[in-house]
């Protein structure tokens, strides 16, 4: 299923930017539920790809406290894009609209 909400992301590419030292592209899909139907379930779906700030490291920090920062900031830009694109604040309590294009007829 295309699920809406950004997950809570996981350390380690993080980790290998900041140790190479290199940016994070930081992305955010955003799924537009159309009006045609693909089932009797589901209905069919848009993508759009919001590239948003890369997130370089800071060569002040450890290699550890960037990739810990790297990560928040990221997650930190998913959660506002998430926020702007769907007009609602980010919660993970779950509802039906979590699942793009679902729609039981």
């Amino acid at each position: 299923f295309n699920y809406r909400k950004p997950r809570p992301p996981k350390r380690g590419s993080y980790f290998y930017a900041a140790e190479a030292g290199v940016p994070i592209i930081s992305c955010f899909t955003e799924i537009r539920d159309l009006k045609a139907r693909e089932n009797d379930q589901l209905r069919e779906v848009s993508y759009v790809l919001h590239v948003l700030d890369p997130i370089y490291p800071d060569r002040n920090l450890s290699v550890r406290d960037n990739s810990f920062q790297m990560m928040q900031r990221d997650y930190a830009q998913k959660r506002q894009a998430y926020e702007a694109a769907y007009g609602k604040p980010l919660t993970y309590a779950f509802s039906d609209q979590d699942i793009a294009g679902w729609d039981p007829q």
